[in-house]
């Protein structure tokens, strides 16, 4: 009688490790979108890692997950991911969440090259350009995310840092640009400069899946580079304080 009142419990238990221990290569078998190809799995399916990943054509070198099995049972999916700085474009670590009523992360942290970030989202800026980039986000939730849904909670910062732009033909260095990271009343990623930096650069941006935003000034300082500040004279007449505004 006690073996049959355990047996499904046991039959349970067993389906579960072989779920956890099932190899990472089964991944080959799923249906990936097209878009994303992985080469070199190892590991298992619920603690692994991917030699390279290619995603619209960006490469990706060993990457690593962990699921948190635990996490199944309460209704969430939460994984940590790892990409180390060697041999990639970005470095990267933190967790990933998702359930039937949200996605988010915590604990973000990632920096890598300025070119190689302008690369990857196919950007152009007006002038060359080039240095590091730093995120730093400990928590974002959306809720029912959709198009221009994209932010319900967002806490954490970003930075460009040694900033150089080609004027001339002589790179002018700008300094780093930090960077507040939040939502806007619409639900889209908020980007706020306030504008301590070498360029009295403030800016107001928005970001969703459809659109990005963007408005602000920008004030030549003492510590702007010559060049620079020559160049920002094209872009129209300034207000009273000498500030030059813009919209994109």
């Amino acid at each position: 009688m006690k073996l049959k009142r355990w047996l499904p419990w046991l039959v349970l238990a067993y389906l579960v490790t072989l779920l956890v221990l099932l190899p990472a290569r089964v991944i080959y078998w799923m249906p990936l979108p097209n878009n994303i190809q992985l080469t070199q799995v190892s590991g298992t399916l619920w603690q692994g890692a991917a030699g390279q990943v290619v995603v619209d054509g960006n490469v990706i070198n060993d990457l690593s997950w962990d699921w948190q099995v635990s996490s199944i049972f309460l209704g969430d999916l939460v994984v940590d991911v790892k990409v180390p700085k060697q041999n990639n474009p970005f470095s990267l670590q933190g967790r990933l969440l998702a359930s039937s009523t949200r996605i988010g992360a915590q604990n973000i942290k990632a920096s890598g090259s300025l070119g190689a970030l302008l690369d990857i989202a196919q950007t152009k800026l007006p002038l060359q350009t080039k240095g590091r980039w730093e995120l730093d986000v400990s928590e974002y939730v959306v809720t029912a995310p959709g198009p221009v849904r994209w932010c319900d909670n967002l806490e954490g910062s970003a930075s460009g840092d040694n900033i150089q732009v080609l004027v001339n033909g002589q790179w002018q260095s700008l300094g780093s640009f930090p960077v507040e990271l939040g939502c806007h009343d619409d639900n889209s990623v908020a980007l706020i400069m306030k504008g301590d930096n070498d360029l009295s650069l403030e800016v107001d941006a928005s970001i969703n899946s459809q659109d990005i935003k963007a408005s602000g000034t920008v004030k030549p300082t003492p510590r702007t580079p010559e060049g620079l500040a020559k160049f920002i004279q094209y872009m129209g007449q300034p207000d009273a304080q000498g500030r030059y505004s813009f919209r994109l």
